[in-house]
């Protein structure tokens, strides 16, 4: 009788897996394992939704008179061991993208040859496999800029979803978890994934592009951290959203809403495969002349902007929510991110770093190519890097100062324009309405104006170097 293992590592889900599919139609037995030293690659945020998502999976395969075992050591040596146990000659497993991903795949792929074991890899996290959108490319390698990638994209048909698949090994031995902190919001799991996808599909989706620009509004598609771990099948919500827009009912401005969130899903598909095309975007930018860029560190400005207390209350908004709840409003992020490149003039990857130790949805390569991008070193080929003015991106995504208002509570009680640029304030303004500046809440850090003018002259300078 042959046995083979399904590997868990990104794809926390039943539905549509190619790799527990591979699997089941190859294995007469099938063992869901998971590695537990791929939790330590995690942040906090996310080791507690990781082993939430996996409890709950072990849970529901019981109900099925199976498991899903917990392996201690590294991947190579643990599955090895759990092969040799269990008598599996083959092990699948969704395959990776970012560099630090694929060389544990490659280890393991090298352990388990030698215990004459096959690892067999299956189609990714991606909506579309690297190499199918880059054929449509003229000469090597990946797309490197967004707009072609797109057109090539949307043209590349998308499958039907894999009918839902379960493993029927019973491990006699199958280890145990560690405990973690309950995670409440979201909810871990493939069942609380498929619930809020339909949500968002019926209820969001037709909205999504006017309404989840606003960080007050709340109308974002809180499907983020579902795809990171696999939770939910990007081609079954490519699927449902694809339905949804056929339907004779849908109006246009609807359809065109849902164009947007599908747009969405191929920038995190472009930044999934540049990061494999081009594996060392993790360390260095993707624009060489760029490489040597002179960043001047500066912990002080580093930590004000880590601690949201910058004195411009959009950022300081987006790094609050950022550490309060380990999600941040997209728009707003990016703002925060522009902040932290053009007017403290820091290093990206520093930036980066933070995202990657709060941000439950945290992706290496999506990190990576999202703030090389705000940077100006990335993938954004521009004469000159989108700077963004925090004062006026904050009147013009928070007009009535609801969301700097709920994360940045020294401000709760001012009015509107207050609450939006409190420097602005006189000294007795201050006094009527009890706030003082600094004693409650800091000034500016820097002059927006002055900084990001000084900031990008430098830019402008070293790229024109050749």
């Amino acid at each position: 009788m042959r046995s083979a293992i399904w590997w868990l590592r990104r794809d926390f889900r039943l539905h549509d897996n190619p790799a527990l599919h591979a699997a089941r139609a190859r294995g007469e037995t099938v063992y869901a394992a998971f590695c537990l030293d791929e939790l330590e690659a995690l942040n906090p945020r996310q080791r507690a939704f990781a082993i939430g998502c996996l409890l709950q999976m072990r849970a529901d395969l019981a109900k099925a008179d199976a498991t899903l075992s917990a392996l201690r050591g590294s991947p190579g040596d643990a599955l090895c061991k759990a092969c040799r146990r269990l008598g599996a000659d083959a092990v699948y497993v969704a395959r990776s993208y970012d560099g630090g991903a694929r060389a544990v795949e490659e280890a393991a792929r090298t352990a388990l040859s030698a215990c004459g074991v096959e690892l067999l890899r299956a189609p990714g996290a991606a909506l579309h496999e690297p190499e199918v959108v880059a054929k449509r490319k003229r000469g090597a390698g990946g797309y490197l800029v967004f707009p072609p990638f797109y057109e090539a994209w949307r043209a590349t048909p998308v499958g039907e979803p894999l009918a839902a698949a379960t493993p029927n090994g019973r491990d006699r031995q199958p280890g145990a978890f560690p405990d973690a902190p309950e995670v409440a919001d979201p909810k871990p799991g493939e069942r609380a994934a498929l619930e809020q996808q339909q949500h968002f599909v019926t209820a969001r989706a037709a909205s999504y592009a006017f309404m989840g620009a606003y960080p007050a509004a709340d109308g974002t598609s809180k499907l983020a951290a579902y795809l990171r771990f696999g939770c939910l099948s990007p081609r079954a919500l490519h699927r449902s959203i694809a339905e949804r827009m056929a339907k004779t009912w849908t109006l246009a401005p609807e359809k065109a809403s849902m164009s947007a969130f599908l747009r969405r899903l191929a920038v995190r598909d472009f930044f999934l495969h540049l990061a494999y095309f081009e594996p060392r975007l993790h360390d260095e930018p993707l624009q060489e002349k760029m490489r040597a860029f002179p960043y001047a560190p500066d912990g002080r400005k580093l930590s004000l902007w880590r601690e949201g207390r910058t004195g411009y209350p959009l950022v300081d908004a987006a790094m609050r929510q950022l550490a309060a709840s380990g999600h941040v409003h997209d728009r707003a992020a990016i703002c925060a991110a522009s902040f932290f490149c053009f007017d403290l003039g820091l290093d990206w990857r520093a930036g980066r770093d933070v995202w990657m130790r709060e941000l439950l949805a945290a992706d290496p390569a999506l990190c990576d190519g999202n703030w090389q991008w705000v940077a100006g070193v990335g993938s954004d080929q521009a004469a000159y890097p989108r700077i963004f003015n925090p004062t006026k991106q904050g009147r013009m995504l928070d007009p009535q100062g609801v969301y700097v208002r709920r994360w940045v509570r020294e401000l709760a009680k001012l009015p509107t324009r207050a609450a939006l640029t409190p420097w602005e304030l006189s000294r007795q303004q201050q006094t009527e309405l009890g706030f003082l500046i600094p004693e409650q809440y800091p000034p500016p850090v820097v002059d927006h104006r002055s900084a990001a003018r000084s900031m990008l002259a430098r830019y402008q300078a070293f790229r024109a170097r050749s």
